[in-house]
Parts: C-alpha cells; sequence; structure tokens
C-alpha cells in the first residue's frame, strides 16, 4: 500500500479557498502526467482552465464541512517511493451558519488529519489566526509530556497570506514570507501571556512552518461572476508566484507522507484515522486537547491489539497443523502459550493518554482470542471420525497407513485375479480386495479433508 500525503486548506470563509486548491490539482495531475510519459512538465498554460473543486465569487458559503477530492493523485517522488496524495477542502470558519464550536472542529480535524495544513488568510494574519492555533499548541504541550512520545506532533503548517498590500517592506513568495512570518512570531513583555505561549511555543510542535506571500489575483478573478477558471484572465505577477510556490510546496523533492505516532499512515489506515478523529470531536463542547490525545492513545492500541491478535492466530495454527485430532488438554496448553504472547504483544504498546483507553480495547483483544480459542475448538472437533476411520486413526494416521493400505489392495487385487485365471472363484477372495480399496479411499479423504478445511478457514479469516 502506497504511503498517504494529505494536503489541506483551511482559514476563513469567502478567501478563496477551493479557488487556490483547484491550483493545486492542475499542478498535480500535470506532473503525475510528466511522470508516467517522462516529459517535462508543463502547468498553468495560457490554454488551461481550472477544474476541481467547486468555487464561486460572492458572499454566500460554498463548502460545507470537509470534502476530499475524490481519487487519489499517485506521484513519485524523489527517492522513486510512490506517494498517494490527497487534497482537502474545508468548510470556511466564522460564517453566518455555523457556532464557533463547529468552526473550530472542522479547524482542528483537518490540521491533526493533514501532512501539510495551508492556512489560508487575506492581507495578515491577524491575532485571532495565531489564537485558533491555541489548541494544537496546547495538545502539543500534552503529547510532549507523556512518558513516551514520537517527536513533534504536528508536521507542516503554512500561512499563505493572499492579496498582500505591502510589497515596498516585504517581497512576494517565500523570502519575504519568512521575514514577514518573524515579524508576526516575535514577542514582548507588552503581550498577554496567551499571546505570547502560543507564539514561543508554535515552533516547538510543528515541525516546519513556512509562509508565502501571494498578490491579488486580478480584478477578473475576484470581481467579476463571469470568471471560468481560465488561466489567462490571471494577474501576470499572481500567475507567476503561483509557479513557484506550488512545487515549492508539492514537488516529488519536498512531499512528505502523513505520519501518526511515529509511523507513516497508509491510504487502508487512513480511514480509520480520520473516523477516530471525527468521533473524539463528536460532542456539543469545543474540541479538547485530552480528547486529540485520547484518540492518538486508541489508535496505538488498536494496531497493537490487532498486530497481538495476527500473532495469536499463527502460532495456533502451527500448533494444530495436522490432521489429527489433539486433546483438549493440549489445545487450552496452545491457546495459553500464545495468548500470553499476544497480550505482552499489547501490553508493550507505548503508554498515552487515558488508562481506560488501554482498559477498554485489552477487553475487547481477550473477547476476540476467546473467540478464536472457539474457532480453533470447533476445528479440532472436525477431525474427529467414527467407524473404520476411527480404527485407522486409532492405529497411526500417517502416510504410511496409506502405502500399506494401498499396497494391500493391490496384492490382494492381483492375488484375486491369479486365483480366478486358476478356475477358483471364491467370493472371500473377491471380498478382500474391494474392502481394502474402500479402506484406502477412507483413509485419504480422512488425510485431505482438513487440509482442505484448514485452507478454506484461512482464507476467510483474511
Amino acid at each position: 500500500m502506497p504511503k498517504v500525503v494529505v494536503i489541506s486548506v483551511a482559514g476563513a470563509f469567502r478567501k478563496g479557498k477551493s479557488f487556490l486548491l483547484n491550483f493545486f490539482l492542475e499542478y498535480l495531475y500535470n506532473l503525475h502526467k510528466s511522470q508516467q510519459s517522462d516529459s517535462s512538465l508543463e502547468w498553468l498554460t495560457d490554454d488551461c482552465q481550472l477544474h476541481g473543486f467547486h468555487w464561486r465569487a460572492g458572499v454566500k458559503r460554498d463548502t460545507v464541512g470537509i470534502w476530499l477530492w475524490g481519487e487519489p493523485i499517485m506521484i513519485e517522488s524523489v527517492t522513486g517511493e510512490m506517494f498517494a496524495v490527497l487534497l482537502m477542502d474545508t468548510q470556511g470558519t466564522f460564517d453566518n451558519n455555523s457556532t464557533y464550536q463547529q468552526c473550530m472542529t472542522v479547524f482542528a480535524l483537518s490540521t491533526i488529519v493533514s501532512s501539510v495544513q495551508v492556512y489560508n488568510v487575506v492581507d495578515n494574519i491577524q491575532e485571532d489566526a495565531l489564537q485558533h492555533l491555541s489548541l494544537f499548541v496546547e495538545y502539543g504541550r500534552m503529547a510532549m509530556e507523556q512518558p513516551h512520545n514520537f517527536g513533534k506532533p504536528f508536521q507542516q503548517l503554512v500561512f499563505c497570506v493572499r492579496d498582500f498590500k505591502n510589497q515596498e517592506e516585504y517581497e512576494f513568495g517565500e523570502n519575504g514570507g519568512t521575514d514577514f512570518l518573524e515579524n508576526v512570531l516575535q514577542t514582548n513583555p507588552e503581550q498577554p501571556e496567551e499571546i505570547k505561549v502560543v507564539r514561543e511555543l508554535l515552533r516547538e510542535y510543528f515541525e516546519d512552518i513556512q509562509c508565502y506571500l501571494l498578490p491579488h489575483p486580478g480584478y477578473k478573478v475576484a470581481e467579476r461572476q463571469s470568471f471560468r477558471g481560465h488561466v489567462k484572465d490571471l494577474r501576470p505577477l499572481f500567475r507567476e508566484e503561483l509557479k513557484k510556490m506550488v512545487p515549492n510546496l508539492l514537488g516529488p523533492h519536498n512531499l512528505k507522507p502523513k505520519i501518526v505516532n511515529g509511523k507513516t499512515v497508509t491510504c487502508r489506515k487512513m480511514m480509520q484515522y480520520f473516523k477516530e478523529y471525527a468521533a473524539s470531536f463528536d460532542g456539543e463542547t469545543l474540541p479538547q486537547p485530552q480528547s486529540i490525545l485520547n484518540a492518538n492513545a486508541k489508535l496505538i492500541c488498536i494496531e497493537a491489539a490487532h498486530e497481538a491478535k495476527v500473532n495469536y492466530c499463527r502460532g495456533m495454527d502451527r500448533s494444530t497443523y495436522g490432521t489429527r485430532m489433539m486433546s483438549e488438554k493440549k489445545l487450552l496448553e496452545a491457546h495459553i502459550k500464545h495468548g500470553i504472547t499476544a497480550l505482552n504483544i499489547y501490553d508493550k504498546c507505548p503508554k498515552i493518554g487515558s488508562n481506560e483507553v488501554r482498559r477498554l480495547l485489552l477487553e475487547k483483544l481477550q473477547e476476540d482470542i476467546n473467540a478464536e480459542l472457539e474457532r480453533y475448538k470447533r476445528l479440532n472437533e472436525a477431525k474427529r471420525v467414527t467407524g473404520c476411520a476411527s480404527a485407522m486413526l486409532a492405529c497411526g494416521d500417517s502416510v504410511f497407513l496409506g502405502i500399506g493400505l494401498g499396497s494391500a489392495a493391490s496384492g490382494a487385487i492381483a492375488g484375486a485375479v491369479l486365483t480366478l485365471q486358476a478356475g477358483v472363484v471364491s467370493l472371500g477372495i473377491v471380498a478382500i480386495p474391494i474392502s481394502l480399496t474402500t479402506l484406502f479411499f477412507i483413509w485419504a479423504y480422512v488425510w485431505t479433508k482438513p487440509c482442505f478445511e484448514r485452507i478454506t478457514n484461512k482464507n476467510k479469516t483474511r
């Protein structure tokens, strides 16, 4: 499974987040195409028209909730590794239809699940934009204080300052953005304590923080309802700055996969992470740092429990391999041995967050192991046979028994043929090879049936 890169854009409503994401889409699709055809990359040409996330001019909100682009875009990194890039569009914060709690939930969820959070602001980085990050500062402090921490809890935060007007003081692009951000994050003794804390600790909890200053996109784009996404209508300066910024964020040399609890995330695991994080914010109150921490703890425990269960099943498969029925005592001994190993695996997972989370997942693991034991009991019972086959197994269920039966049957048949040719007709002689042949087929059935059942059960388990 390829590793996943999640690019999210968040910020105030009606400030061009979906519009910006469509430039990301245009770049990524053209990059994918150039990599597949081994040709040079060309994008934002005059004949290009933007498509993708829905957007429109005006004052009414357009995006509600969180939206993911309908397919991952496969990009090969400079190391040759394939990444599945997901683009995430979010509801604009603080519109006329959403509560403060709803806005913060969307913003927090998108920041937590993304590997790159683009914070879209206009003209300046206002104080309220920084205060929205206080939740992550508090969570970062809690995460770093845990007995086992996985480094900085968040990956990349990018301030994208749109329609920037002070070009005389700070140049457009990354260089001017870096100087501008340094000025914004400066502290002084006159600032309130909560404002100073966010500024001082923001870099402690994000692996990388960047800032880009973009000019106005032009009159045709921002102030006309008739704009249909034609690149030729963009202001040339805005277009050139985009062609610098987007590759710096999404180029093959800069893409970094999503990391949760110190491990890179695949597409399959990403869906589980979405569910757990969304569930932690499913309430009537504001998202709390402890909720995020407990969601992370649950993800760690779920992964450890899965690993423990798989280890138990593999051990039991080895112990119960074979066609002969095990005694109940030996089956329980195998269960205890591999069950202890599984519980030790679970116990070694990092201990963060609430102990209640670990306890509930441990109980679930024990229930799963007991359910697996019942399944192995049924498989073992299925190996029990009656009548002639039982007698054969009592004598020794082995390949040599089959060979002996086959040889005896063949010899008896040969003897019967010679006897008949000599003119001696004996029903007893004829009955002997028939019975031996029947016993041979019974043995073959007893020998092969459990093997087929084991293979079938393994496939069902997978």
